[in-house]
């Protein structure tokens, strides 16, 4: 096993590419600190990492936040006594988070919630795990970002997804890809501060992924996607896939996970600063 006796912190790990990324870490042969916002969610992936014979537990806290992280990452130590491995998986659009039906959601409330989950937990919860990680003269950082980060994505005018057709409003695809290439970027200048200290620091950028959050965004998506209309959200997915995906599959969690395994292990000692896309060839380069 590639990762026997490491321990794994994994944001957001109780779903999705989260719990993804925690099983195949696991599969590898390292414990697994799983720290969300959701007990249950959480829970069940604690059972099944457990199923396999490691270690791990449930740690609740918020990820944006900075005094919470701290509290996880003590919680970490105290139950496992190290941290060899952090993955920064939180993040999404924030608009699926943080809307409230009935209520105003203001575009500069989507911009500041969506830096916050995505860009600011990235940076917050690396900055807490850094010092422990430079006083052992070791460590693995992965940050999950996305292609939207890599390449321009959303409508145009012409198309009624650009500022005409929004009523002078930028798209919502936009704050997220925005956030998404900021974590980019904090990966190559974060890989660059804690070379000296044998800490490697990576990005995955992950395409699409049928995953609860993407079934649970689907009647918001039709607002702006009136061809999926009559669809279900397997269907609509499916035909995405098709049409946009060079390979004509879609990504899964446990491909994002594997991928991981492979920047955390030792086959990937000299690499650092990196993103590797994880997208089927959407976005090349």
């Amino acid at each position: 096993m590639k990762l026997e006796g490491k321990v794994a912190v994994v944001t957001g790990g109780g779903a999705g590419i989260g719990q993804g990324i925690a099983q195949c870490l696991a599969e590898e042969g390292a414990d697994i600190a799983v720290i969300d916002i959701n007990t249950q969610t959480a829970d069940a992936v604690v059972e099944a990492v457990k199923r396999m014979g490691r270690r791990s537990a449930a740690i609740v806290a918020n990820a944006t936040d900075s005094k919470q992280a701290e509290q996880a990452i003590r919680k970490v130590l105290d139950t496992f006594g190290r941290i060899d491995i952090l993955v920064n998986n939180v993040g999404g659009e924030s608009r699926f988070y943080f809307e409230k039906p009935g209520e105003q959601y203001s575009e500069q409330e989507e911009w500041d919630d969506t830096i916050r989950l995505n860009l600011k937990a990235t940076m917050i919860m690396s900055h807490t795990v850094a010092p422990f990680f430079v006083e052992q003269k070791s460590g693995k950082i992965v940050n999950i970002a996305s292609i939207a980060g890599r390449a321009p994505s959303g409508g145009g005018a012409r198309s009624g997804g650009g500022m005409a057709g929004r009523g002078a409003s930028f798209s919502p695809m936009m704050s997220y890809g925005v956030a998404k290439a900021g974590v980019i970027q904090f990966t190559r200048m974060l890989a660059l501060q804690l070379a000296e200290y044998n800490v490697n620091v990576n990005c995955l950028c992950p395409g699409v992924l049928y995953t609860p959050l993407y079934e649970r965004s689907f009647p918001r998506r039709l607002q702006s996607t009136p061809e999926a209309t009559g669809m279900t959200p397997r269907q609509y997915f499916d035909k995405y896939v098709v049409s946009r995906v060079p390979l004509g599959r879609e990504q899964t969690p446990e491909d994002i996970g594997r991928a991981a395994v492979f920047l955390v292990s030792d086959d990937a000692r000299n690499i650092t600063g990196q993103s590797l896309n994880v997208d089927g060839g959407m976005a090349p380069g």
